[in-house]
């Protein structure tokens, strides 16, 4: 962008921006973005050094406002193992004084861990952390040479985080979760393709699932896990025990165990969202059901509806294979003997939902 550009926002009150850089190698002069007074909230996309890109490096370090940042990089160093981010180039400036983020997303980084990451930003501030195909957890290849256990070199503990959303768990997760605030919401999205299975996977979900419940039960409301992590009804028993505000929640499961998950929606008074999520290495729900017993949505619902009793039941309740339902109470003098009413709805009336909405790769 032309000098002059950039110039003109530093004297903007401008407070939200977003730098989408071209992705073409052709050489073109590089600025140095100056920093930005009254800037909150900043999105960066497509970053590629080979690209010519702007420095944004005093822009971070000097908009002294700044609470929001995220950067995404462009999928092309990852895909071709491409080591040309540095992270000390962008964030070097930063140092002497630490960013004081509440919010850092990031995706497609791809780069060496040198150690310094700590040092950019003040810990005491981050609510909210977004890691999105940035780091090697499991099901990852391994040809990441990021941070092999990125949130255990963050620095000191976050006890202000409330918000955590990463779609690769990784080992020792689950000694970071010990170490956080009380989180509120923790996702972790599903890929379109699920990867090869791997044999640490379920101790993985255990020591994530005791961190969970242990550290975070009494505060977190929104729960998603991995589809391919598939819950028994002993986790799903501990998870509704112990995490009663629970609002939104998405798992996994077998139909073997749908009359648990069902006696256990009672234990979860004030749950709006159930999604039961395809689990990736076996045959489709549906198809589980027949295998089970006679399939049938209508009676499907009709028994979980029916046995879990109209004042356990949450409002939406997704089944898979878009199979959503709306389920309304009934108030009705003309319809005594009926409480509720359940209606199959499109993906279009949930995709504001957090639980779907979140399960992407976007930030």
């Amino acid at each position: 962008m032309l000098p002059t550009v950039w110039e003109g926002l530093v004297h903007s009150k401008i407070q939200s921006l977003t730098i989408k850089f071209p992705t073409s190698r052709t050489p073109k002069p590089v600025s140095i973005v100056p920093p930005i007074p009254s800037l909150v909230s900043l999105k960066v996309l497509d970053v590629d050094p080979l690209c010519y890109v702007d420095d944004i490096s005093r822009l971070l370090a000097e908009s002294r406002k700044l609470e929001d940042l995220s950067i995404v990089w462009n999928p092309r160093m990852r895909e071709a193992s491409e080591l040309s981010v540095n992270l000390s180039t962008i964030f070097g400036r930063c140092r002497e004084q630490p960013l004081k983020l509440k919010n850092a997303a990031v995706k497609n980084l791809f780069t060496h861990d040198d150690g310094t990451c700590p040092q950019y930003y003040d810990t005491d501030y981050l609510e909210e952390i977004t890691v999105i195909n940035s780091i090697s957890g499991i099901g990852d290849s391994g040809a990441s040479p990021f941070i092999e256990d990125p949130m255990r070199k963050l620095g000191p503990p976050l006890p202000r985080l409330k918000y955590l959303r990463g779609d690769r768990p990784w080992d020792g997760m689950a000694e970071v979760l010990t170490n956080t605030g009380q989180l509120e919401k923790l996702y972790m999205p599903s890929p379109q393709k699920a990867p090869p299975r791997e044999f640490k996977a379920d101790s993985l979900r255990d020591s994530l699932i005791e961190a969970i419940t242990q550290h975070h039960g009494q505060t977190l409301r929104h729960l998603l896990f991995p589809s391919r992590w598939r819950l028994s009804s002993d986790h799903i028993r501990h998870i509704t025990r112990q995490c009663p505000k629970l609002e939104q929640l998405g798992f996994a499961a077998t139909p073997f165990d749908f009359m648990s998950i069902r006696s256990e929606l009672q234990f979860l008074p004030k749950l709006k969202v159930l999604r039961l999520l395809e689990y990736p290495y076996s045959n489709s729900l549906s198809e589980q059901w027949h295998d089970y017993e006679s399939f049938d949505n209508a009676e499907c619902i009709d028994t979980f509806v029916n046995g879990a009793g109209a004042s356990h039941l949450p409002r939406w309740i997704d089944f898979g294979e878009g199979q959503v339902y709306e389920i309304e109470r009934i108030d009705s003098p003309e319809e005594p003997d009926r409480r509720i009413r359940v209606k199959q709805r499109n993906h279009e009336a949930v995709k504001d939902i957090d639980i779907w909405k979140l399960d992407s790769f976007d930030i």
